[in-house]
């Protein structure tokens, strides 16, 4: 599980992610203008740079001030699963209908 955010997200799967790993300018920038696309913010591209969120490197900038990264790291959790309180408020707006972060804690919680 060492590629996957706290909240269940596979940080191999992230256009940022790949992209950093990658050194490809190109797909940051495109992830950037999405970005503003869809939620109508600017972000910088220094902030897109990802080296994964469990990772002692670069991260989004959103995700490095995510409270659901932030609860995990504080309790000591590699995910939300080892966590008595999952799934709690703080996840609501990742964990919905057919999240692919939700059915992968909910895996790793049935395993343990």
């Amino acid at each position: 599980m060492t590629k996957y955010a706290p909240c269940g997200f596979d940080c191999r799967a992230c256009e940022a992610y790949i992209a950093t790993q990658n050194h490809n300018l190109d797909i940051l920038k495109q992830h950037q203008q999405s970005y503003a696309e869809q939620f109508g913010k600017s972000i910088s591209i220094a902030e897109l740079y990802c080296d994964g969120c469990r990772s002692e490197g670069r991260k989004i900038s959103f995700c490095f001030a995510c409270e659901i990264r932030l609860c995990a790291l504080q309790k000591g959790y590699e995910t939300c699963a080892e966590c008595k309180a999952f799934p709690c408020a703080k996840g609501k707006y990742v964990w919905q209908d057919r999240s692919e972060s939700l059915a992968n804690l909910k895996s790793w919680r049935e395993q343990d």
